[in-house]
């Protein structure tokens, strides 16, 4: 029986040898820290951050520049003295007088002219009666300045924001998009007081209803209120110098939404 004692032997040997050299040839799994036992996890394809999208910069941080003309939208501008200008608004050109020249011409403009709605003395409730006018020139976006005369006649902001709605309620009806400007300075302090409370109820209002807000009164308000030095010649209506500051204004905030294909 010693041969059969000794073939065991050898069988066992046999099977050490072999798990010796699987586990030389394999190695032990680890994990990422590197102790045995589990598999690492895969690396990430993509983990680092993206650039930042230019929908979250702050208006200041878009610079400015021509947008080519078939990526522009159309836009109805409805307003009074202030988007009139000196312009007629029956010849289909816009003078330098007027707050959005700026924002239509070929070297810094964003959107495509299509007309103007514009009275001299008009308030928002005629706006607002002109708004299926506005909407029926066909625009991808009307764009609204108004109020100032609203605040002359002592009108309420709720009463501006009502208008406003209306204005909003017609033009969203039919798909296209609206926008808003804030109110000029006011030197009178009592008249620049309700300017400046219906500027705080349009911000409120534009927020809450997805409007897109135009603060072209900004560069123009002097920090203790009323028109920055040089800006206005009457007390009513902007320089040609404030209306491009004007432009500007409403420049960088309109490239921060999509504006066509």
């Amino acid at each position: 029986m010693a041969w059969v004692w000794r073939l065991l032997g050898a069988l066992a040997a046999l099977v050490v040898l072999l798990a010796l050299s699987v586990a030389v040839t394999t190695g032990p799994m680890r994990t990422s820290a590197g102790e045995a036992g589990t598999q690492a996890p895969a690396a990430d394809v993509d983990a680092t951050p993206g650039p930042t999208p230019t929908a979250s910069l702050s208006p200041e941080d878009i610079p400015l520049g021509p947008i080519p003309v078939e990526r522009r939208l159309r836009a109805v501008f409805l307003g009074d003295s202030i988007t009139r200008g000196m312009t007629e608004p029956s010849s289909g050109e816009v003078g330098d007088h007027s707050w959005f020249y700026g924002v239509i011409d070929d070297s810094n403009g964003v959107l495509s002219y299509v007309g103007t709605i514009a009275e001299n003395g008009m308030t928002t409730d005629w706006m607002a009666d002109q708004a299926w006018n506005a909407v029926e020139m066909s625009p991808d976006i009307v764009v609204v300045h108004g109020g100032t005369n609203d605040v002359s006649g002592e009108v309420e902001p709720a009463a501006v924001v009502a208008n406003l709605e209306e204005i909003r309620s017609i033009v969203t009806s039919v798909g296209m998009r609206l926008a808003v400007c804030t109110l000029p300075p006011r030197d009178e302090p009592e008249t620049e007081a309700r300017a400046v409370a219906v500027n705080a109820a349009i911000v409120a209002w534009a927020e809450a209803n997805g409007v897109i807000l135009l603060d072209t009164a900004a560069p123009l308000r002097a920090p203790g209120g009323g028109w920055n030095k040089g800006m206005t010649v009457d007390g009513l209506h902007p320089t040609p110098e404030a209306a491009a500051l004007m432009s500007e204004a409403a420049n960088r905030v309109l490239r921060t939404i999509p504006l066509g294909v």
